[in-house]
């Protein structure tokens, strides 16, 4: 009994809410035919034709925005200024260089080419401007 209950309740908001919604729509067309009832012919017909430029500015400024928005879009955007997302400020270029004061590790040491005459020639070559890389 209160699977079946909660299967007919399942729908019954959403009934509920659309039953209220024709009954102020109904509502409302009955006061608007009122009101245009109450009106004469040339003031209806003008009331139409003030509705109908109005909806054409309507239109008109919404075909505009929507160009304006895709312009935004597709041209407005600035990778270069955009927030970078990872960290908020790049701390490494703010702080000191840790290699300035530093001697070169490699300066004193022997070069690994002088111990093998081979790699020495093939150096020498890709110095002179060898074939290596030719085609």
């Amino acid at each position: 009994m209160k699977i079946r209950e909660v299967i007919q309740n399942f729908g019954s908001k959403g009934r509920e809410k659309r039953e209220l919604l024709n009954k102020m729509a109904e509502q409302m067309r009955l006061q608007q035919l009122a009101e245009d009832r109450q009106k004469s012919s040339n003031e209806r017909e003008l009331d139409r034709f003030m509705n109908e430029e109005r909806e054409e500015q309507i239109k008109e400024q919404l075909e505009f925005q929507r160009i304006q928005r895709r312009e935004d879009i597709n041209f407005q955007h600035n990778p270069i200024n955009a927030k970078n997302i990872m960290k908020s400020e790049w701390e490494v270029l703010k702080e000191k260089n840790q290699f300035s004061n530093k001697s070169n590790m490699f300066a004193k040491q022997e070069s690994v080419l002088k111990s093998n005459r081979n790699l020495l020639k093939n150096n020498k070559n890709l110095m002179k401007g060898g074939n290596l890389f030719k085609k």
